[in-house]
């Protein structure tokens, strides 16, 4: 995942001397890409060095590249993620030391020969504090902790932020989730959820477990013991039997077994409730410690936890101190389901403990690796932008619920999905690592893919792959590795789905970019690889917090356009298959007269329609699309099915024996559609007017379109007029019309005729259109 330019030349970074041995590291002085990114800026690294050895001494490089002496624990920064380096330790006595480090490929690239230690290592995205332990006998006696630099984003902003947007990203996933799951507690919905949602939760049900809590203290389930006691007849009460006449047979004494029977609280079920409660407070210190470490005791949610902690711990001070610990744990009683007070908290319990659960790994998320940790970001990020654009997840395979509580799938690197649905009832899928297996050539693994969904035949795949590279040019620009740009082109041509009933394959990929940290996106919307998604929609797109304008972009064009305007972003196969999408006009719609109509059709297998409507079929046309008119239909109006056409001929309306025939018109000549069987589509809505007699289109359009005016598309430049015109139609809220060969806009007529673009008959490039038809609107 990563990439290994090395630049600059070879110089000694770090120098540790002791009477005992002399430390060197040594590396590339300069580093391009940091140089390049502009990152880091007046900010100084860390050096320390613990010892109780004599004659400790260490030299640092300075800003002119010499080695000079250093007693501060600050230096220049001068350890990147992405450089390799050189370590060479040599004793100077006969004692023999060993290097240590936390990553074992850094400890495996040690080599050992007589009283040196040396190797070469790189840091392979870890960034932070990075230590090294020199030791001898098994015994450190010196160790240096480092700061190891990120090259392609900002440590201080970008690094910090990203780790804040996944801690917020993945608790508001998390959060929404327990929500859904638990719906009768009423945890309050806020727009922008954080890692402090687990609190509103405690503190959301925290006043009903304690009333619950406390309804056990005072009416408590209780067990009856038995008490076995050697007494004499006579001055017993109550004689077990069983147990007398084993003694008996044991023991010559006339004593026997009495037995006494009383009630007792310390019974299986509070000593549940006690466990739940202490596990509880368990949880709470956990957290607890996490926000002290992040912040300070002074914090507001580290006071509110305390609180809740202290009175958690008043119940076991007070009545459950009288209960024993669980000793093994057992299947659940009827109790926890049935019994007043056990089967609230048993409940509470369950949705505390796994939101609690829930915010114990998040901390964790910043020992993954940098690429690992910018890959997760970027799907993230993604899902926040598919939000803010107004879809609301539904459901999910990120969180799974195990018997711990809830594992984040994302943070395992497994593959998860996310499904959105908008107000339309419009359908997303977003997910992670999703393997593509069984494909004719080789398993694909992209990142992040976005299915919009439709019918079986018209789900649209874009992929994202997240790729903590940059590239500098010899112009000192920022880009994303060539090779990268490649692996896209190699997912769209791999990622095909088979037909099987037509023994085809085809493209499911309609668009694949590579996600790059650069944060000056103005400047890459000049880069040849941003103007190649215009053109063939593949290339790169720029992603750091507070850099991701760009991606939202193309995600909201992406949801926004019909399936026919997506695949007009594609490059061909060949010219003969835009003739049958644009020009092979073997369709005729035609319009239903009501509900009756449409079902007799539909059973009978047939279509008829005046002569004196058509005088006679177009040839070539092979197939009837049945236009259901508004008036009559209403929010089931526009185009539903199709069929295609066995014969036709003519008749006498009265020959028509499935439908009744209106007085005076049995002499009337009708044409006659016998039909094979109706096959629905995807609705094709009216826009302004729908089909007023019949109209044509070809069968790519019939099956892709999802309006009115887009059957009447007649090539690739039109589709390109026909998004220009709906953006401005849709955002200005101005009305759009077909007319005849071209669309009226504002009073103006818009037409396409031999790939020329023409406004009122006047000449306009494709790049002047949106501007010209602006300040019509304006006007």
């Amino acid at each position: 995942m990563m990439d290994m330019q090395v630049t600059g030349i070879k110089k000694d970074i770090l120098k540790i001397s002791t009477s005992y041995f002399s430390l060197y590291i040594s590396g590339n002085t300069q580093n391009k890409k940091y140089n390049a990114t502009n990152n880091n800026k007046n900010v100084s690294g860390h050096i320390k060095v613990d010892t109780r050895l004599s004659d400790l001494k260490k030299y640092t490089i300075n800003s002119f590249g010499e080695l000079e002496e250093n007693d501060t624990s600050f230096m220049v920064p001068s350890f990147f993620e992405d450089g390799i380096y050189d370590l060479y330790l040599e004793s100077n006595t006969n004692d023999k030391y060993e290097l240590y480090h936390h990553s074992k490929e850094i400890r495996e690239n040690m080599s050992y020969r007589g009283r040196s230690v040396y190797g070469a290592f790189k840091f392979n995205g870890d960034i932070g504090y990075s230590t090294f332990y020199i030791r001898k006998n098994n015994e450190d006696v010196l160790t240096f902790t480092i700061q190891v630099f990120p090259t392609k984003l900002d440590y201080m902003d970008d690094y910090n932020e990203i780790l804040k947007d996944i801690n917020e990203e993945v608790t508001s996933l998390v959060f929404d989730f327990v929500n859904k799951t638990f719906s009768n507690v009423n945890i309050i919905d806020v727009e922008r959820q954080t890692e402090v949602e687990f609190i509103s939760i405690l503190h959301k049900i925290y006043e009903s477990l304690d009333k619950y809590i406390r309804r056990i203290e005072k009416h408590p389930k209780h067990g009856v013991l038995s008490e076995y006691n050697l007494k004499d007849r006579d001055k017993s009460k109550r004689i077990a039997i069983k147990e007398t006449i084993k003694h008996l047979r044991k023991n010559s004494s006339l004593k026997v077994v009495e037995i006494r029977k009383h009630t007792t609280i310390d019974i299986y079920e509070n000593q549940y409730v006690k466990y739940m409660i202490k596990r509880i407070l368990n949880k709470i210190k956990d957290v607890k410690q996490n926000i002290k470490k992040s912040k300070n005791e002074d914090n507001e949610f580290y006071k509110v936890l305390s609180n809740y902690e202290n009175k958690l711990k008043h119940h076991l001070k007070g009545f459950f101190s009288n209960i024993s610990d669980i000793n093994n744990k057992k299947s659940m009683t009827l109790v926890f389901k049935m019994a007043s007070g056990y089967k609230e908290v048993y409940y509470y319990y369950n949705l505390l403990s796994k939101g609690l659960d829930i915010c114990e790994g998040l901390y964790n998320i910043s020992n993954k690796k940098l690429w690992n940790l910018y890959e997760i970001w970027c799907y993230l990020k993604i899902n926040s932008i598919i939000k803010e654009l107004g879809y609301i997840p539904r459901n999910s395979s990120f969180i799974q619920v195990n018997s711990n509580g809830l594992t984040l799938s994302v943070l395992q690197n497994t593959q998860s999905k996310l499904i959105y649905e908008n107000k339309l009832g419009e359908k997303l899928e977003l997910w992670y690592n999703k393997a593509y297996y069984g494909l004719p050539t080789t398993n694909q693994r992209p990142d992040t893919v976005l299915c919009l969904k439709g019918d079986k035949t018209k789900d649209r795949v874009y992929l994202f792959d997240a790729k903590y590279r940059i590239f500098i040019d010899n112009n000192g620009e920022i880009g994303p590795m060539e090779e990268d740009i490649n692996v896209m082109h190699r997912y769209r041509d791999a990622i095909v789905s088979e037909n099987k009933k037509e023994e085809y394959f085809k493209y499911s990929t309609f668009g694949a970019y590579v996600m790059f940290p650069c944060s000056d996106e103005k400047k890459f919307e000049e880069h040849r690889f941003y103007k190649s998604i215009e053109r063939v929609n593949i290339g790169a797109i720029p992603m750091l917090p507070g850099s991701n304008s760009l991606m939202k972009k193309q995600i909201a064009k992406i949801i926004g356009e019909s399936y026919i305007e997506a695949v007009n972003n594609n490059p061909i196969f060949d010219e003969e298959g835009d003739y049958y999408k644009f020009k092979n006009k073997n369709v005729m719609i035609v319009n239903v007269k009501d509900e009756k109509h449409l079902n007799v059709y539909r059973e009978h297998r047939f279509y008829h329609i005046p002569k004196s409507s058509l005088s006679k079929v177009k040839l070539g046309v092979e197939y009837l699309a049945f236009y259901q008119p508004q008036n009559k239909f209403g929010k089931d109006s526009g185009i539903c099915y199709y069929a295609k056409i066995k014969d036709s001929y003519t008749y006498k309306r009265g020959s028509c024996i499935e439908l009744e025939c209106d007085n005076g018109k049995e002499k009337s000549i009708y044409i006659r559609f016998d039909l094979e069987e109706f096959e629905p589509i995807s609705k094709i809505s009216t826009v302004e007017y729908g089909v007023r007699n019949v109209m044509y289109t070809t069968l790519y359009l019939l099956k892709n379109a999802t309006t009115i005016h887009e059957l009447s598309i007649n090539n690739r430049k039109e589709i390109e007029v026909y998004k220009i015109l709906k953006k401005i139609s849709n955002d200005k809220n101005l009305p759009l019309e077909k007319h005849q060969d071209g669309y009226k806009f504002q009073g103006n007529y818009i037409k396409v005729y031999n790939n020329d673009i023409r406004i009122n008959n006047e000449l306009v490039k494709i790049n002047e259109l949106e501007d010209r038809l602006l300040n019509i609107s304006l006007n």
